[in-house]
């Protein structure tokens, strides 16, 4: 741990130097604000002190400097000076400086500050580490989730298949055979759309998510999913009203956006009860697009509202026809949109429904 002592008066800077050796710190000293910066910029320095007036560069330029550059470590800096007004502290502090020693100098306060410092320094270090190893352990965790989403897939949708033909082949099956073979396809259906999610969860948080961008239409992406959309709502009652205005075409990921549309329009119809209304609009507004889903359902209370987007969270609202959620549609939305460079907003009353907003720069 390094202690760089910036002071253009000779005999302070003597005096802390040697003082400090005494205590076993390594110290690098500097006569000014100029050689001060060209150390830190070659040197890994824990614990600065600075003298505020020196020529050059001040005390207070030099912490900026340190603030702005972000080394490799926290650099703990205390300041060195004989102000002692309220506005002074304060620029100091918005500076970047830690803690202040007023002048003349009480040598056994001085070091008190700098274990302070350490303890600082120490505690930055030691959450930098444990940062990086949880980045590793979320890395190895994102990679087996995606092997085991990936490698359950295959079976998954052969199960869902195979379930499918016997539902709607002509066989000799009884009622109670019919309806087992109906639970294993829905169940099936249900650990797909899991799969799915979870593959596209951990290439998002791998940074893997690959946004392939055209020059399409928003408009007949949105239509086509209503039309995709339709036959639930019908079954469920649920009216699906649209006020889509014509944009111009601009890029995005066709597949990608379709999914995000998808999400916000399948939990419109999940929460909403039967006999209500969707509503969908589309407008340009100054350089964006935004896409909006209203629904007629419960609404979200408002301590809620700050979960809707992470990862396997479930509200206290239900769905109203016994469909399942994995909790994760709406995060890999929130992402989809984030990687577009647009935004998602949400604005619910209890009682009086939910309204998702897709912003998106044209």
């Amino acid at each position: 741990m390094i202690v760089l002592v910036a002071e253009d008066d000779a005999s302070t800077r003597g005096m802390l130097s040697q003082y400090l050796k005494k205590k076993g710190l390594t110290v690098m000293t500097a006569v000014d604000g100029d050689e001060a910066a060209e150390i830190l910029k070659q040197n890994q320095i824990s614990i600065a002190v600075l003298d505020w007036m020196m020529p050059g560069l001040t005390g207070i330029d030099i912490a900026q400097k340190i603030r702005a550059e972000h080394g490799p470590g926290y650099t703990y800096i205390l300041m060195l000076t004989a102000r002692d007004k309220a506005e002074d502290m304060l620029t100091g502090f918005e500076a970047g400086v830690d803690e202040y020693l007023q002048k003349p100098i009480n040598l056994r306060e001085l070091f008190a500050r700098i274990k302070v410092g350490m303890r600082v320094v120490n505690l930055e270090q030691t959450i930098n580490e444990k940062q990086e190893t949880l980045y590793d352990l979320i890395q190895i965790k994102n990679k087996f989730i995606g092997i085991a989403a990936h490698d359950l897939r295959n079976p998954v949708i052969s199960i869902r298949g195979f379930s499918e033909l016997l539902l709607k082949g002509k066989n000799n099956l009884s009622e109670e055979q019919k309806e087992f073979i109906s639970i294993i396809h829905n169940t099936s259906d249900n650990m797909l759309a899991l799969l799915n999610d979870l593959l596209d969860l951990s290439q998002i948080e791998s940074g893997k998510l690959e946004i392939n961008k055209t020059r399409s239409s928003l408009k007949s992406l949105i239509e086509e999913q209503v039309r995709l959309h339709r036959f639930h709502a019908e079954k469920k009652r649920i009216s699906i009203h649209t006020d889509l205005k014509k944009l111009p075409m601009f890029e995005f990921d066709e597949q990608r956006m379709g999914q995000a549309v998808d999400n916000l329009l399948t939990n419109a119809l999940k929460f909403s009860p039967p006999g209500t209304k969707v509503f969908l609009t589309l407008k340009k507004e100054k350089t964006n697009a935004i896409f909006g889903v209203q629904d007629e359902g419960p609404g979200i209370p408002a301590e809620e509202q700050p979960l809707l987007f992470n990862e396997f969270q479930r509200l206290s609202i239900r769905p109203t026809g016994g469909e399942s959620s994995t909790g994760l549609g709406l995060a890999i939305t929130k992402r989809i949109v984030d990687t577009h460079g647009g935004r998602i907003a949400v604005e619910s009353h209890v009682g009086r429904g939910t309204t998702f907003s897709i912003i998106i720069p044209l």
